[in-house]
C-alpha cells in the first residue's frame, strides 16, 4: 500500500509539470527499495502494474528500452539514443521533458563518458598504427572521429548484423566487420594466430556470469600481442540508477566492483589498473601484457 501512494504522488507530480522533481524522486526510491530482496518483486510490480508506468512510456527512450525491438535491452540503437540526446519527430511536450530528464541521469552521462573515452583510446591507437579488436562493437560510434580513413587495423565484432550494418555505412570497406559470437571468434582468432594491440569492450561485461567472465579474460588474453593492453568498463554496484534500470526499464545488468575486475586480471597474470568513472556510476579495469 506504501509504494502504492508512493506511485500516485510520483503520477500527480508528473501530471502538475514537476518531471524535474518526480523522476529523481523516483529513481531515488527505487534504489533504496532494491536494497530489501525479499520485497523488491513486489515493489517491481506494483510500479509495473501503476498507471505511472505507462506514463513514463511515453519517454522513447524509456520506452525503446522496455519493449526491446531487437530482443535484447541495451541494444545500440539505444545507446545511440543515450548518445545524441534527438527526440523523435512529432512527440509531445511531456513526453520531451521526459526525455531531457531520463537521458541526464547519472548512468546516461556515464554511457556518454564511456564513449568519451573510448574515442581517445581508439583514436590514438589508431593513429600509432596498432591492430585493434573491439567486442561487441554496437554501432562502433566512439569511432565517428575516424570516418573517411582507413580501419584496415581496426576488427569491429558483434552477433548482431543490425549493428554490424550501421559500421559498414559509416566506414564502409575500410573496417573488418564480423559478424559472430564473441567467444567464438576469440576462440578462433587465437586458433590462427592474430593477435592485437588493443582489445577492448565498453558494455559486454554487464551482461556476463563469473564463468563467461573467466572465459572472456582468458580468450582476450590469448589474443594480445606482446605490450599489448586488454580494457572494459562495467556498471557498478549500487549506483544510484540500478532499481530505476530493473523496475522502469526493464534492464538488468551484472554490477562489478574495482576489486572484482582487478581479480580477473590477476587471474590471467596482466598487470592492471583500475578507476571509477566521474559519475561513480561504472568501473574501469585496464590490463597490460608487461
Amino acid at each position: 500500500m506504501h509504494n502504492q501512494r508512493f506511485f500516485d504522488q510520483t503520477l500527480s507530480l508528473i501530471e502538475q509539470g514537476q518531471i524535474t522533481v518526480a523522476l529523481p524522486m523516483l529513481a531515488g526510491k527505487l534504489f533504496s527499495a532494491q536494497i530489501d530482496a525479499i520485497a523488491w518483486p513486489e515493489t517491481r510490480q506494483t510500479l509495473l502494474r501503476h498507471p505511472l508506468h505507462s506514463v513514463l512510456m511515453e519517454d522513447p527512450y524509456l520506452a525503446h528500452c522496455y519493449a526491446k525491438p531487437r530482443g535484447y535491452a541495451g541494444d545500440a540503437a539505444l545507446i545511440d539514443i543515450l548518445y545524441d540526446r534527438t527526440l523523435p519527430d512529432g512527440v509531445s511536450k511531456r513526453s520531451a521533458d521526459l526525455f531531457n530528464v531520463t537521458t541526464a541521469f547519472p548512468a546516461a552521462e556515464a554511457v556518454r563518458l564511456r564513449r568519451e573515452y573510448a574515442e581517445t583510446l581508439v583514436t590514438t591507437a589508431w593513429q600509432a598504427g596498432k591492430r585493434i579488436c573491439v567486442l561487441a562493437c554496437g554501432h562502433f560510434r566512439e569511432g565517428d572521429r575516424l570516418i573517411g580513413n582507413d580501419l584496415s587495423n581496426i576488427v569491429a565484432v558483434d552477433q548482431d548484423g543490425l549493428s554490424l550494418d550501421v559500421v559498414r555505412r559509416n566506414h564502409g570497406e575500410t573496417i573488418n566487420v564480423v559478424e559472430a559470437n564473441v567467444f567464438n571468434y576469440l576462440r578462433g582468432a587465437a586458433s590462427r594466430g592474430e593477435r592485437f594491440d588493443l582489445i577492448y569492450t565498453l558494455g559486454l561485461t554487464d551482461y556476463l556470469d563469473e564463468r563467461a567472465m573467466r572465459l572472456l579474460h582468458k580468450l582476450m588474453k590469448a589474443c594480445l600481442a606482446p605490450g599489448g593492453t586488454l580494457l572494459l568498463a562495467n556498471f557498478l554496484p549500487y549506483h544510484i540508477g540500478t532499481g530505476w534500470m530493473d523496475a522502469v526499464m526493464d534492464w538488468q545488468l551484472i554490477y562489478r566492483d574495482e576489486e572484482e575486475l582487478a581479480s580477473y586480471a590477476r587471474e590471467i597474470g596482466l598487470s592492471y589498473k583500475t578507476w571509477t568513472d566521474p559519475t561513480a556510476c561504472i568501473a574501469w579495469c585496464e590490463m597490460k601484457d608487461g
